[in-house]
């Protein structure tokens, strides 16, 4: 490939099919530490590529998380979380119209309330919830009683949030951090929510085994590729947001569901989130190989719970 047509995808925009070529030795109007400059990233250049986007496919994890280094730890993680959580803390005397994320949690966990009897007080474990988002996005259109809300996270973010974020609302609205899952579940709670989390775990499946201590499980934001196996991924986040990488799981669509069923849980609820979208580009041939248009939400119902109302999987 020549400089003109590496200079090409990247006046195109196309800076991952750009630097897999850069990386090659093509010809190219600047080099990997001018475009990490131009990029505004402190990402290391010679650890893993610098364009934002995904990744795949990864010889294995371990192999991954090298790539990734610090991930999920890094210091900007904490900092854009803490951010995101003072702004919403700011507007939330006067919430703006409800989110599509946000409008089928509510329909999932309304679901799990009505089967569950309806709880004056829904104990909802948030697994990766940040420093509260969904708490957030979710307590002001909640009328149905109390959202006694823990959200599970790194020893650094529940740090931030035990320290700054934790507050109780005169409704009964409550939020809590914490980060050990299994010693809140341990506790109680009704239902676990896992939104665009679980992929990003090395052994996810030894944590639905711990889901299986609450009632309901909800499963949102979960990518579905058409492969014949799950796929090791690396997704590259611009410096405008955490400046990191994170190694993360695409989960073959042919067996996800019967992986959940043979890890306890009865399908549902499942719907389609159309704002997540995304293409990955081959590590082998520099092309976007795999791409969808939507990913997948679940509610599920956990077999080893008395709880729970019997019911059809719907899609909606």
């Amino acid at each position: 490939m020549t400089a003109t047509s590496v200079e090409a995808l990247l006046a195109a925009g196309r800076l991952q099919e750009a630097e897999w070529h850069m990386r090659r030795g093509a010809a190219a109007p600047l080099g990997l530490e001018q475009l990490a400059q131009r990029l505004g990233t402190g990402l290391d250049v010679h650890a893993f590529y610098v364009s934002p986007g995904y990744y795949a496919p990864l010889p294995s994890w371990v192999e991954a998380q090298r790539c990734c280094g610090a991930a999920y730890q890094a210091a900007s993680v904490v900092e854009r979380y803490q951010r995101a959580a003072r702004q919403a803390n700011v507007q939330h005397a006067s919430p703006g119209p409800v989110g599509p994320y946000a409008m089928r949690q509510l329909a999932a966990l309304q679901h799990a309330w009505l089967a569950l009897g309806q709880p004056p007080n829904l104990r909802v474990l948030d697994f990766g919830g940040a420093l509260g988002a969904h708490f957030e996005a979710l307590v002001p259109y909640w009328p149905w009683g109390a959202l006694h809300w823990t959200v599970c996270e790194t020893p650094a973010v529940a740090a931030a949030g035990q320290d700054e974020f934790e507050r109780d609302l005169p409704a009964g609205h409550r939020l809590r951090f914490a980060a050990d899952a299994a010693a809140v579940l341990a506790g109680g709670g009704d239902v676990v929510l896992a939104s665009c989390s679980l992929q990003y775990l090395e052994h996810w499946p030894l944590l639905l085994a711990q889901f299986l201590a609450a009632p309901w499980l909800l499963l949102d934001r979960v990518p579905l590729v058409d492969h014949p196996h799950d796929l090791i991924a690396i997704q590259v986040v611009p410096a405008s947001y955490t400046d990191t990488r994170y190694p993360g799981w695409t989960f073959a669509a042919g067996s996800w569901m019967p992986r959940l069923a043979q890890a306890g849980f009865v399908p549902v609820l499942h719907w389609l989130v159309p704002e997540d979208h995304w293409s990955i580009l081959d590590l082998e041939t520099g092309q976007y190989r795999w791409s969808a248009r939507h990913d997948h939400g679940f509610l599920l119902r956990s077999q080893h719970s008395a709880h729970g109302l019997a019911s059809a999987s719907v899609v909606f």
